[in-house]
């Protein structure tokens, strides 16, 4: 059979995208357009399929039968539609138009200059944000940002995903340099006060969890956004905190005034990778994966690991990537 000419691929990126986002208002201000466009593009795909796809009495409106059996359906076509695009603009050798990028300052700070020499010529145009990460994964589900590089990324988001694998890292005490009393992870044996990594972040929020498992009963005195933040403060002999590796390195210029220590109770890491929307940026997520690893492993850590050698102990360097059916 002939499909109706209103059943045309820009229709059903709008409706999925509608439906992804959360309504027709949210696709419009993504795309740039009317909400009076979204509107009418999608009726006319209902016109061009015979049924309704939203159910317009509900509010918010939901989906009708055929309009959720179209979302399943019309996810995997639109993902090999892309697919396809970015097959064939390969096999031409040009690069996608445009790729956003974001990580946290710390990462940023490590891997931009290196991704982008090694993979400028794959898009026209690279946007690379950085900052905390909590904000980048809601912009990351509003599609304004097509490529995470977290260590705190939260998996209970709706999509197929591409995880790429860089780092595990875990955590560690860092304490001013002339602190001489016991880095037994408790409240009573240290006694400076926690610099905390705020609790807006993935990070943060990863490290309160873990206060709480060892019900450790630690004043809220000090929060602070930026790893530079968090170990000046150290430095400066102000108090004590739990951070990471990658962190630590992030920061050469304190390490004369800094104590670093491996946790040797309640020992817990992260996990840094690459993500991405299954299949919609080609091979450029696995590349930009390879490259952090190598980044981070040959580069940020050369001279921590001659500094601190117990740091070796307190990475993992995974290989492989994983596509999730829903994250």
């Amino acid at each position: 059979m002939k499909l109706p000419q209103e059943f045309d691929l820009h229709a059903l990126e709008v409706f999925v995208m509608t439906v992804e986002l959360g309504g027709m208002s949210q696709c419009a201000t993504h795309l740039q357009v009317t909400q009076s466009a979204v509107s009418q593009t999608i009726a006319r795909l209902e016109q061009g399929i015979g049924a309704p796809l939203f159910d317009r009495a509900m509010r918010p409106m939901g989906l009708t039968a055929s309009g959720k059996t179209l979302f399943a359906r019309g996810q995997a076509l639109i993902t090999q539609a892309r697919a396809t695009y970015d097959d064939v603009r390969e096999g031409a050798n040009l690069p996608i138009s445009s790729v956003t990028v974001a990580m946290s300052f710390s990462l940023a700070n490590e891997l931009t200059t290196a991704l982008l020499s090694e993979l400028r010529p794959r898009a026209d145009r690279w946007n690379i944000r950085s900052g905390i990460s909590m904000e980048h994964q809601a912009e990351f589900l509003a599609r304004d940002i097509d490529m995470l590089i977290s260590g705190s990324f939260n998996l209970e988001h709706r999509g197929a995903l591409e995880l790429h694998p860089v780092l595990e890292e875990s955590f560690i005490l860092v304490f001013p340099k002339h602190y001489a009393g016991p880095t037994d992870l408790t409240a009573e044996a240290i006694g400076l006060p926690l610099i905390r990594f705020s609790r807006l972040t993935g990070t943060g929020q990863q490290i309160e969890r873990q206060i709480v498992r060892m019900k450790l009963k630690l004043p809220n005195l000090i929060d602070v956004e930026s790893s530079h933040q968090q170990l000046g403060l150290v430095a400066a002999g102000l108090g004590w905190t739990i951070t990471t590796p990658v962190c630590l390195a992030a920061v050469p210029e304190l390490h004369d005034a800094l104590r670093p220590e491996p946790m040797r109770r309640g020992r817990f890491a992260r996990q840094i990778q690459v993500i991405a929307r299954a299949s919609e940026l080609g091979d450029i997520p696995r590349l930009t994966a390879s490259v952090c690893q190598r980044v981070l492993r040959d580069k940020t850590f050369s001279g921590v690991k001659s500094r601190y050698p117990w740091i070796e102990e307190q990475l993992k360097w995974p290989s492989g990537s994983a596509v999730s059916d829903e994250a």
